[in-house]
């Protein structure tokens, strides 16, 4: 069983939003912030939890909505629904099953503090799948910057899920989105707690990227 389903949503919420943590709070902002950006027409929220800011979906047309937990989707679904055009909650473990989202078709993909808990070569396969040429991937990890990785609030529940928690370097991210998702830039926040968490932005190529054959071939057309 993986411990995120065994996480209240209530003692999540406390804790993202605990004074000395601040997490609900900024990446609400950041979420806001890539919508403004882009004016995407579908969205994917990958961890999406409870729906922390899924305010700013009002003009999409289709929301994704990805966890495991299928009480957090519960949740999201009871508050979100009303508001938004179409939202489609969908469970999926990444590290276990596909994510049944259309190929090609995310214009907004948000990805914030789930790849630390995730197999990274199946979530980029994943979100290679979905996102459509041109797509905006935004990506914030965590950097614990030696306090712990799970802050001290009081809430209990949340302590088991730091046994499945890898810090994700800067370099594994990088290397795990070339060369098809081009960087496009990044800005680390400072918390109260002494973390910082880290927001990366990433763009779909258009096109495939050339391999060396590919460059090969065009080479031997010059040629000719």
């Amino acid at each position: 069983m993986n411990p995120w389903n065994e996480v209240p949503y209530a003692d999540y919420e406390r804790h993202m939003s605990h004074e000395t943590v601040g997490q609900l709070a900024l990446l609400n902002e950041i979420t806001g912030e890539k919508v403004a950006q882009r004016y995407p027409q579908t969205v994917a929220v990958y961890g999406a939890c409870t729906g922390n800011g899924f305010t700013h979906f009002v003009d999409a047309q289709t929301v994704y909505a990805v966890d495991l937990n299928p009480t957090y989707l519960a949740i999201c679904q009871d508050r979100y629904d009303p508001i938004l055009n179409r939202l489609i909650p969908v469970q999926a473990d990444i590290n276990q099953e596909p994510v049944a989202i259309p190929p090609d078709s995310v214009d907004l993909l948000i990805c914030h503090l789930f790849l630390e808990y995730v197999d990274l070569e199946r979530a980029f396969a994943s979100f290679r799948q979905v996102l459509r040429p041109g797509g905006l991937l935004n990506v914030v990890l965590q950097r614990s910057n030696d306090t712990g990785w799970v802050s001290n609030t009081g809430v209990t529940t949340l302590r088991p899920v730091a046994a499945i928690a890898s810090e994700v370097s800067d370099e594994a991210l990088r290397q795990h989105a070339a060369p098809d998702l081009r960087f496009d830039g990044s800005q680390t926040y400072r918390m109260p707690n002494g973390k910082s968490l880290i927001a990366y932005d990433f763009i779909k190529a258009s096109e495939p990227p050339q391999t060396d054959e590919d460059d090969a071939d065009d080479w031997l057309e010059w040629d000719r």
